[in-house]
């Protein structure tokens, strides 16, 4: 049960390290340094790494749930390597 808090939990973590990074206004908040921002290939790097364990996820009695809302977090930050288009031309 922890190992599906931890895949549910870790891509809202990206989406919000990202938000904060990118578009939220400055804060009293320490900014993140520039050397450790995430970059898009890391944010690709990710979501592949992500991508198998959610899909897997999705197939639990009791976790698809929280898999569904990691699967919904890939997706915002790369819709494109999360649901692949269904059909080919």
């Amino acid at each position: 049960m922890k190992l599906m808090k931890l895949v549910q939990r870790l891509p809202a973590s990206v989406v919000k390290r990202l938000h904060r990074e990118r578009y939220r206004t400055p804060t009293w908040l320490t900014p993140v340094p520039e050397s450790h921002l995430l970059s898009e290939q890391d944010i690709t790097d990710f979501v592949e790494s992500m991508k198998q364990p959610v899909l897997l996820a999705m197939f639990s009695k009791t976790g698809s749930l929280d898999a569904a809302q990691a699967l919904q977090n890939l997706a915002l930050l790369r819709p494109e390597l999360v649901i692949p288009p269904v059909l080919e031309k």
